[in-house]
Order: C-alpha cells, then structure tokens, then sequence
C-alpha cells in the first residue's frame, strides 16, 4: 500500500500543490485610501507600478492587491477623480495613501482650441466647470450647468423644456447672433446640439471668452467658444458601473402681481366714463377676487432624469459608455402639451494600437420627442394670463356656446382666455441624431504629435402641427368656430408637417509641437488644416378640413382641402436642398518665459465656397 502510494498519489499531490507553491512567491498588500481629512475615497485606482497588475478601494477606500514578493521595493500608484495621483513605496504587508485633492492644482491643465494648456500658462480668458459641478444641478441640458458658474456668461432660457435658450459671452456680439461655437470632443457644432448631449456624460466644460482664446477659430469663435470634453475609460481599470437616477418637481417660485376682478372693473369703470362712456360693472363688491389665470396655467411639473455608466479599459483598449433617459414636462401645459423627452447612447472607446499609436472612437445615438407652447409673445400662454380678464369665471356658464371654458365680451381679440389657448395647441417633434469622430493619435517622437480627425453628425426630425377651429367668445374676432359649433364663414382647421434631414462632416488634420530653447523659454506650437461639408434637405406641407375638427385625424393624407380660385393655400408644399463646403488652415503659437511671462499668437484662413473666386480666403 505504501508503495502504491509513494508511485501515484504523491506526484499528484505534488502536481496539485506546484500553483501554490508559486503563488507563494507573491505577496499580498493590502490598504487604505483617503483624502486629507482622514475619509475614505471609494473607487481610487491602486495600479503597480511597471505592470498591469491593479485595483480599486471599496466604499471604505480598502483595497488587496498581489505584488512581487522579490527583494527589490515595489512601487503603488494611487490615483482617482478630483485628487492628485500618488506613487508610495511598498515594504511591508500594509500601506495607508493619503491623497491631496486637485482642485486648483498648478499641474492642472483645460482644454483650449486643438490642444490643451497649463493653467499657469493660459493668457487668455476661460472658465471650467468640471463633472462634480455639472453632476450637483441635476443639469437637463449643458446650458443649464453654466448658467452661474461662468463668469461673463448668460444663460437666458426660453421657456419650454428642452428648447434652446440665449447664450450671451461676454455681452451681446454681432457675428450672425449671438450664439457661440460649441466643440465637443474636438468636433465643431452648434447650441442646438447642446439638447443631444446628457449632461452626465461631461467630464469638463471650458468657456473660451477672448480673442486670445478664441480667434483660431476664426470669424466662427467671435461669439465665444464653449468647449465640451465627455468622459472616458481608464486603461488598467476593472469595470465599473454607476447608476444615477433623480425624480423631482419644478414650479413657479414666485408669480407677478396682477390686479384681481374688482380692482380691475374699477379701471375699466375709469377707463369707459372717461371716454365718455357709461359704467361697465356697476357692482364693484359683487366681483370679488376673480380669476387669476396664473394660477390655472401654472402646474406643479415633474421631471426626470436616469443614467447608468461603465467604465474600464485593459492595458490596451479602455471604454466608457453610457445611456440615459430624460423627462421634463412644462410647468405651463404640463405632460400633455409641454413636454421634452430624450435618450442618450453613448460609447467613448480609446484604442493603444502600439506605444506611439492611438485610435479613438466616440459615438452618441440620441432620440428626442418634445412638444410645445407658444411663448415668449403678448398673446402668448403666459403673456395671456397676465392680462386676461379676471372678472371671467374659469368654466363656460353662458348656455348655447360651445367651449369648456369661460369668455370675455370686454376682450375681443388677440388676448383670449389662456386655457382654452393651450387646450387648443397641438404640436408635436420627434428627431435623432447620431454624432461622433474617429481620431488617430500618433506620437512621432518626444513631445511632437500627429492628430488626425474626422467628426461627423447626422439629423433627422419630424414635426407636426394642427390649428383646429376655436371659438374665444361671442363677437370675437379671432373665431373660427360659431357659439352653435358651425365654422365660421371662410376660416378652416389646418394641419402642416415638416421633415429635416442634415449630414455634415469635418476632416481635422493637426500637429502639435512643444520645445524649450535654452530651458527657461518654451514653445508650444499648433499647425493644421480643415475640410467641411454640409448637406441637407427639407420637405413640408400643409392641408385644410382636417376631419372632426380633431388631433387625432390630424394628418395631411386625412385632411380633404382643395385649392380654389379664392382659397390657394388649401393645400401646398415645398421642398428644397442645401449644401455647403469649407476649407481652413489654422495655427497657434504659445510662449512663456519661465512660466511668468506669456505670449499667445494665432491665425486662421477661412474658405467658403459661397463667395466668388477672387474673395473665397479671408485672414483672422
């Protein structure tokens, strides 16, 4: 038995114990991770030094980590969002990080036009916000995360969700409006796509606000440039995945003062014995308080927003993605006739081909869905209810009309009762839009970068619109319906439908060259050329006698209007095309002396096929 043992179970009990028997040639460390108040930094990445071998802290900042157990000193560094990375010397089984954080750093670093730059070394203007800002506000759109965080910037909103508010840099600027250029992720767009982009996925915003700053963008930058960086995976990180999710209420802080129905039947008393006129409400005390149509208007409005994340990489290829989901209803019209809705599909991919050689990809699906008021006018929803009349009770008691809603006989036209405006307004838009780049990166040799880039985007939306036939009151103007329900001689319901379609695309080619001459005087160079193209359609039409006078037969093949003699806008349409080509040389020079002295140069040449052959080229 012995002998049987000695020839077939101790080799393999030997064969069993040789992985251990190796893995006892490591050892295992384990630590800690906080800030500089003694608190633990969860999700801190501990990588060794040298290697691919790495972790990271629990919510408790602890960490266990395998190293070598050889007779050299191996070396930990500790890193994570918002501190300064650590390197610590590893010699005995334990190991306490205190990280310092990094806000206001010297070592810092935004990112400027087809670059970046130390912040000690920046001469012109700019702001940053970073993610722990953006991530505080519960942002809908990027606008919403500036808006008083950027010095010299306004945000005016507009109103309704999701729509596109006023962005002001630095007062008001003349080059076609007054919106700035928006770059996200080195691709030139526009403040309309700030409502594809969720705000979860920003890792910084930077405000460019002067020439120095701005101007090798050309005549495209004189309105300021807003530069967006999204996030991205880190190499050596295992996979982590976040979720965010936020449901609250929006209303109206504070409302204007309004004069209630018998203050107001007093001046309209003034108003009509004056112009020599009798007493119109001979009962001043009968009228009360009235009506006050902000109160009917404004609602109690929910919103929304879902994110959830993954972040990791290997020691070749890193990755972030994303997808989210937003809901805003308005607080005038609430879900059924303001509402913005959007879903956002991110994937961030970053490729190390070989040590010199860097691939990016970065793409983003995004599907809206908004509908509307009307806004920002007199006879608005909102400018209606300021100066309705509040002697109107909110329901219609008058028998034989039509309308569920009360009616002036003072008011005859364009103020009308603001409920039976929005019960009245139908719209609807759905869009998608799919944006992106792929970039190389190639390292040529010690601190000279090769970059080429091409950035695209693609959009689509559809819209629709319907104007039924209303009655606002006896012997308004603006009927289009009688009290009895009868339409009104010569008026019809409509419903018009448009359909976009954009393509756009920029091929970037750069190279970036930093060098010192004599230690103390140090370059920073930038040199490239650009080409766009842009190309687009759009196709609409808009027909009468839409069927029962209804949203939900609301549709241009249902309705049955004919062009007559009298009558040419029953039934009509348009199409028409539009394209576009740029082409651009651009370049930058940064100087400092011994990071005291500053000096920024910068030129661009713009082409533009809209012009004749001897103005195509201006210099900036």
């Amino acid at each position: 038995m012995k002998e049987i043992f000695k020839r077939i179970f101790a080799p393999a009990l030997f064969l069993l114990l040789l992985p251990l028997l190796s893995l006892a040639q490591d050892r295992s460390v384990s630590g800690v991770v906080v800030n500089e108040k003694g608190e633990p930094i969860g999700n801190a990445s501990v990588l060794l030094k040298g290697s691919t071998r790495g972790t990271t802290t629990n919510e408790k900042g602890e960490f266990s980590l395998s190293v070598p157990s050889s007779g050299r000193s191996q070396i930990l560094v500790v890193s994570s969002l918002g501190f300064g990375s650590k390197e610590v010397a590893v010699t005995g089984t334990t190991v306490r990080v205190a990280l310092s954080s990094a806000v206001a750093s010297l070592d810092d670093v935004v990112v400027i036009g087809y670059g970046t730059q130390k912040i000690t070394k920046v001469s012109g203007a700019i702001s940053t916000i970073k993610s722990e800002d953006i991530q505080k506000v519960n942002a809908v759109r990027v606008e919403d995360a500036i808006q008083g965080r950027a010095s010299g910037v306004n945000v005016i909103q507009s109103g309704s969700p999701g729509s596109t508010p006023t962005v002001l840099i630095r007062g008001i600027p003349s080059y076609a409006g007054s919106d700035p250029l928006v770059v996200v992720d080195g691709v030139q767009q526009s403040l309309v796509d700030f409502n594809a982009i969720n705000p979860a996925d920003v890792e910084s915003i930077n405000v460019l606000k002067d020439a120095a700053t701005t101007s090798i963008y050309g005549v495209k930058g004189g309105n300021g440039v807003i530069v967006i960086t999204t996030k991205s995976g880190k190499r050596n990180q295992k996979t982590t995945l976040s979720l965010n999710s936020n449901y609250g209420f929006q209303e109206v802080q504070r409302k204007i003062g309004v004069l209630n129905a018998s203050e107001y039947g007093a001046m309209v008393n003034e108003g009509s014995t004056t112009a020599g006129g009798g007493v119109i409400f001979p009962n001043l005390s009968a009228l009360g308080v009235g009506t006050n149509w902000q109160d009917q208007v404004f609602k109690r409005a929910p919103i929304q927003n879902h994110s959830i994340t993954a972040t990791g990489g290997s020691d070749k290829v890193s990755y972030f993605l994303s997808a989210g989901y937003t809901d805003q209803a308005g607080i005038v019209g609430g879900m059924d006739k303001s509402n913005y809705r959007r879903g956002n599909f991110t994937a961030n991919l970053n490729f190390q081909l070989t040590p010199q050689l860097k691939f990016i990809v970065n793409a983003t699906e995004v599907l809206l869905n908004s509908r509307g008021v009307k806004e920002n006018a007199f006879n608005s929803i909102i400018g209606e209810a300021l100066n309705f009349d509040p002697t109107v009770p909110v329901l219609n008691t008058v028998p034989g009309t039509v309308g569920k809603y009360g009616f002036s006989n003072l008011l005859l036209a364009e103020v009308h009762n603001p409920l039976t405006e929005m019960q009245n307004t139908y719209n609807k838009n759905t869009g998608n839009k799919l944006y992106g780049k792929f970039e190389f990166q190639y390292d040529v040799v010690r601190n000279l970068k090769l970059t080429t880039r091409f950035g695209y985007t693609k959009y689509e939306d559809n819209s629709k619109t319907f104007t039924p036939l209303i009655f606002y009151g006896i012997n308004n103007v603006d009927n289009s319906m009688n009290a009895d329900g009868s339409t009104v001689l010569g008026k019809h319901n409509s419903v018009s439908s448009t359909r976009n379609s954009n393509f756009n695309y920029r091929w970037e080619s750069y190279a970036n060259y930093d060098f010192s001459v004599f230690e103390d005087h140090h370059f920073e160079a930038v040199a490239g050329i650009t080409f766009l193209r842009n190309y687009g359609n759009q196709i609409g039409a808009s027909k009468q006698d839409v069927p029962f006078n209804s949203w939900t037969f609301a549709d241009v093949s249902a309705a049955t209007g004919v062009n007559t003699a009298t009558n040419t806008s029953a039934n009509s349409g348009y199409y028409y095309e539009y394209w576009g080509k740029n082409i651009s040389y651009f370049g930058r020079l940064n100087y400092d002396y011994k990071e005291k002295y500053l000096a920024s140069v910068s030129a661009r040449r713009d082409g533009s096929y809209a012009f004749g052959s001897d103005r195509q080229f201006g210099t900036f």
